[in-house]
């Protein structure tokens, strides 16, 4: 991302990746020209020099969309280039909703930007670079992105985000809890044979110290690492077993941790930071629940006397 004026201004482009197979194939269909004129033998078909000549073309429209093709966003000002770098400008407001799929399997992926009369704005790729940044300015800007199924890999995290007034954390905290609770319970019943325990709960860190901020590690998805600021609230969950913490021969506690209530700088707004609730940390506790049933079996584990050095809440009131 081209850090900017605080992270107003980035560009969304192709990777290089895409510029090294445009060269390779237009590069590979010049040296089957060059060594069919230099080596042949006989007469060749006159198709096989047109089949030549496609490739190569296609070569240079694949480089030529990498070197071109892009959105540059500044501010609420946006600026579309199509492949042969012609360009086009419109603002945010013009922007009535977005489509993304991303299938990579099977060919598709795309994320399109339209307007309000359902006119295509631009045409860009969930594999692009800072496209990820783009859908978090979407999201910030309250402007509706429609995931194709199987997409949810690409930005279902980000859209999972939602904005929070704070009067609503200590409610909203205690239904987590509660589901939470029931979650663990269901698990301990169908894994009794491991005679596993938990200890849980909402651990709250202010992330402008920088002793709290090395004790809150495991943020490293995109959504999360570099406008989260001032305040994060983590649900985390120890595994214990006759009453002691569960560590690793390594001596790292056993747990899983996850976001679910967070301040955020969104730079896009006027209004600056802004508090979000995670509203898919239950498919994330799910995915870690489903993996210490594999993961506690297969290892074995030292007990430690030490307590978590911590309180774990049941409820957040406020931040």
């Amino acid at each position: 991302m081209e850090k900017e004026e605080g992270y107003t201004e980035f560009v969304v482009r192709q990777t290089g990746m895409a510029y090294g197979v445009g060269i390779g194939i237009a590069g590979f269909a010049a040296m089957l020209f060059v060594l069919e004129i230099r080596y042949h033998i006989r007469e060749i078909p006159i198709w096989i020099y047109l089949v030549i000549a496609g490739m190569f073309l296609f070569g240079i429209y694949v480089w030529a969309e990498a070197l071109n093709r892009r959105l540059r966003v500044s501010g609420d000002a946006l600026c579309y280039f199509n492949f042969l770098g012609k360009r086009r400008e419109f603002p945010a407001k013009d922007i009535s909703y977005g489509k993304a799929a991303y299938h990579p399997s099977r060919g598709r992926d795309c994320l399109r930007l339209y307007d309000r009369e359902g006119m295509a704005l631009c045409r860009l790729e969930c594999s692009m670079e800072n496209a990820e940044c783009l859908v978090w300015y979407l999201h910030e800007k309250g402007i509706t992105i429609e995931l194709e199924k199987g997409a949810e890999g690409f930005a279902g995290k980000i859209l999972a985000q939602q904005p929070l007034e704070e009067a609503s954390m200590d409610r909203l905290s205690c239904q987590v809890y509660g589901k939470m609770q029931e979650m663990i319970e269901a698990w301990q019943v169908q894994n009794k044979e491991m005679g596993a325990e938990f200890v849980y709960g909402f651990a709250c860190y202010c992330m402008e110290s920088p002793l709290e901020e090395e004790t809150a590690p495991g943020m490293e998805t995109a959504w999360q690492v570099s406008l989260m600021t001032g305040f994060l609230c983590r649900l985390e969950l120890y595994v214990q077993k006759d009453g002691c913490p569960v560590q690793d021969r390594k001596g790292r506690a056993v747990m899983l941790e996850l976001p679910v209530f967070y301040k955020r700088d969104c730079v896009w707004r006027e209004q600056g930071a802004r508090l979000y609730y995670n509203s898919g940390w239950q498919k994330e506790m799910e995915d870690g629940l489903q993996w210490l049933e594999v993961y506690l079996p297969k290892h074995r584990f030292l007990q430690s006397e030490d307590a978590v050095k911590h309180r774990l809440a049941q409820r957040v009131i406020s931040v």
